[in-house]
């Protein structure tokens, strides 16, 4: 080959290589992520309940967090303020509908706090996909969601992005948990398709990493999940978590990821700096901020009035007290609760049911002593849970009793709280029990009988095969609120003294 036609030929390889294979010039600087997750819809400030003294501190808020997010800016202009997600649930603001978006006044503060971006997570289906869209209209921050379809196409505008800070452009990709249909309601998930996160992360980092200098992926799948993922990806630099409501006062770093992630309910922001070179991170420095209200300021007049405005609406429906609480109502993950025992109880007298049961992670709040009132139960039980009853037999009642006590004894998930029926059980392997009594009301179960349930739609249908180890065949909606029928029982009641009866022993 002659010299000039070779050097023309290399050049035209080395164009074309560089076209496909080279990265972007790599660029050097400073930028902070700011995070939040897990918000649940808390606006105002709520006690310190982990701290010993009386009256307890206040904490959290949107007036609380933006403070906080302001003061951030106002040293370190390069920053990027993002969520992992769950917005919704967990104070009556969701269930006030700005522009027909349930949920929608919570999105207009972190408008004005200035998101950039968020997630989706799994509570943002609450109020069904029709109500997502348009809080996804609501927004003047972006938000991404790689691996949710609906009908095979994205639920979400976009699934990643790439955000000029500075000048250090960062990706940002958007993840869901895989396991989302464990955790809501069937209604809400028609033509919902999880894609593998793993699959999904890795493929958005192939696309990303020649024309960024930092990739984030922003998930909403736990912490265990995060870990995993971090273990499985190349080319990522920082996982902001959400879901577990892990609350990590530093990053854990997990195959040269750094992963964070804030607790929930605005009680702490997340500030990530980080030093960027050679497509890297250099160097960083992580403070995790709790959201005290005395140390608030200089409130936002804008915010505050926002906040004022849904507070007095909030209390004009929700402030008046139905009934005294004569005993603190607590909840517990693996075993009975008195606070499962009045609920599960409003249930079965609701529906005139042999028993009732009900997910204890759908019991959201304990309670201490004093007056009770619509907003606390609705917080309590926020999420939009209808009754409904089922039929079984005395053998199908067994087998709920068996995966019930299994799950206690493992603690493999929350349990059921029971009503009407009160069982004994002794675990006798790594991965099993054996129940030595099983009662409906006062006598033994009946394996040819057939029992009449009830419960909320969201176990139902679902969920009856990982709680009752079987799906009921014959059932039937009661079109009535769980939170609705709380709140009768309480009203018939007016004084409430909840105990542990032994509805469930562990021998």
């Amino acid at each position: 080959m002659q010299d000039g036609r070779w050097m023309r030929w290399a050049l035209s390889a080395a164009v074309v290589f560089c076209v496909v294979g080279c990265k972007r010039t790599q660029q050097q600087g400073a930028i902070t992520l700011l995070h939040t997750n897990d918000m649940h819809s808390q606006y105002i400030p709520m006690a310190a309940t982990w701290v010993d003294t009386k009256p307890r501190p206040l904490i959290g808020g949107a007036v609380a967090l933006e403070e906080q997010i302001r003061r951030i800016r106002q040293h370190r202009p390069a920053s990027l303020l993002l969520d992992a997600g769950d917005i919704l649930t967990g104070t009556p603001l969701s269930k006030i509908a700005v522009n027909g978006a349930k949920g929608g006044g919570f999105v207009e503060m972190m408008n004005l706090m200035g998101y950039d971006v968020m997630t989706i997570g799994n509570h943002e289906f609450d109020e069904g996909q029709e109500n997502l869209r348009r809080l996804i209209e609501l927004a003047d921050f972006d938000v991404l969601s790689a691996n949710l379809l609906v009908n095979g196409k994205l639920l979400a505008p976009l699934g990643e992005k790439i955000y000029q800070v500075g000048n250090l452009k960062v990706g940002v990709v958007g993840l869901i948990l895989s396991d989302l249909a464990d955790v809501t309601a069937v209604k809400n998930l028609a033509g919902v398709e999880v894609l593998d996160p793993v699959r999904t992360a890795q493929n958005a980092i192939n696309r990303l990493d020649r024309k960024t200098d930092l990739i984030v992926l922003l998930s909403h799948q736990g912490y265990e999940q995060d870990l995993q993922l971090a273990q499985q990806i190349r080319g990522a630099d920082v996982i902001i978590g959400g879901h577990s409501h892990t609350r990590l006062p530093k990053p854990v770093k997990e195959n040269g990821v750094l992963i964070v992630q804030t607790g929930s309910k605005t009680t702490s922001l997340g500030v990530l700096t980080c030093s960027v070179a050679g497509d890297s991170i250099a160097d960083y420095d992580y403070e995790l901020i709790s959201t005290w209200v005395d140390q608030v300021r200089e409130p936002s007049k804008l915010l505050t009035e926002r906040v004022e405005l849904y507070r007095r609406q909030i209390d004009d429906e929700y402030g008046k007290t139905i009934g005294t609480l004569l005993t603190d109502w607590v909840r517990t993950d693996y075993a009975e609760s008195n606070l499962g025992n009045f609920v599960t109880d409003a249930i079965r007298d609701q529906a005139r049911s042999d028993f009732a049961v009900i997910n204890g992670g759908g019991i959201r709040k304990d309670l201490p002593a004093g007056p009770i009132t619509k907003l606390d139960i609705n917080e309590i039980l926020p999420f939009s849970n209808y009754l409904v009853t089922f039929e079984c037999t005395g053998k199908d009642l067994l087998t709920l009793i068996k995966t019930n006590a299994r799950a206690a004894a493992l603690e493999k998930h929350s349990v059921l709280q029971v009503s009407g029926i009160d069982y004994s059980f002794r675990k006798i392997s790594a991965d099993d029990v054996a129940i030595l009594s099983a009662n409906v009301g006062a006598n033994p179960i009946d394996p040819q009988a057939v029992y009449r349930g009830a419960t909320v739609d969201f176990v139902l249908f679902g969920q009856s095969q990982r709680y009752f180890g079987f799906e009921p065949q014959k059932h039937s909606e009661i079109g009535i609120l769980l939170a609705d029928a709380v709140i009768e029982r309480i009203l018939q009641q007016t004084e409430i003294r909840s105990f542990i009866e032994g509805r469930m022993q562990r021998r």
